[in-house]
């Protein structure tokens, strides 16, 4: 679709703004929609390619939404975003591409600035460094009503998988259980059995763990999970190839 396409499409939803609730956007909005979307509960935009954020990044007015899901935008625009659902938000899904470690720390830190009600969250991490992993443990902290956490990391190789682990089994909340980790290399199984081993005192938890592995080494996860499935430390868990399953998995 064309600009002038968009746009008129844009002008038909303002004249029914106040019944639309959910909305998903694949390009900028040309006109001033979002501001009218007063009762808007769900917004999800991609954008995987675009670099002109213009009006998106100056938006500020979301008020009632619960839901947040941004494929390819900036960190800084998404944040600006967050910042304007004070209270409300308890679903964010955030995929970023080619950003740095500063705009994931702004991002992480308006989360837990502004989403105390927060249920389920899913960061995709390109960058990394420590301090990623403090404000991780910060948002733990401050958003105690999580309880699913989706870790999606581009390159493992650089990105400290013990140091999050550690972090998670010491800060989780009661309430937070469900785990999924993706990675496009395979996570270390002396780094998940650190996790497992520390995983204390708490409900057991659901997990997945997805990434690029072959049989032989599907098989030695599985081998070190069965032993705390057992236990009682692991309800029940998913093992999977590569990064690329559902995010809403359901358990059978």
């Amino acid at each position: 679709m064309n600009k002038s396409l968009h746009k008129s499409l844009e002008e038909s939803l303002i004249k029914h703004a106040d019944t639309i609730q959910y909305l998903r956007m694949d390009w900028l909005p040309y006109t001033r929609i979002l501001s009218y979307l007063v009762n808007l509960l769900s917004f999800e935009i991609d954008l995987p390619y675009n670099k002109n954020f213009g009006e998106l990044s100056k938006f500020r007015s979301f008020q009632i939404i619960k839901n947040i899901k941004g494929h390819g935008v900036p960190p800084d625009v998404l944040a600006n975003l967050i910042e304007s659902t004070k209270i409300h938000l308890s679903e964010i899904s955030i995929y970023c591409v080619v950003f740095n470690v500063s705009g994931d720390k702004r991002l992480i830190q308006t989360i837990y600035q502004n989403c105390p009600n927060l249920r389920y969250l899913k960061l995709s991490l390109v960058f990394y460094d420590n301090s990623l992993i403090s404000e991780l443990d910060n948002l733990l902290i401050n958003c105690k009503f999580l309880n699913e956490l989706i870790i999606d990391v581009t390159d493992s190789q650089l990105f400290g998988w013990d140091k999050l682990f550690v972090m998670l089994a010491k800060s989780s909340s009661i309430n937070l259980f469900d785990f999924k980790f993706f990675s496009n290399k395979i996570i270390e199984l002396n780094h998940i059995k650190l996790f497992l081993d520390n995983w204390k005192d708490r409900n057991p938890m659901l997990l997945k763990i997805c990434t690029s592995m072959s049989l032989k080494e599907k098989q030695q996860l599985e081998d070190l999970i069965e032993p705390y499935k057992a236990k009682g430390i692991i309800k029940n868990y998913f093992i999977g190839f590569d990064g690329n399953i559902s995010e809403k998995l359901e358990w059978i």
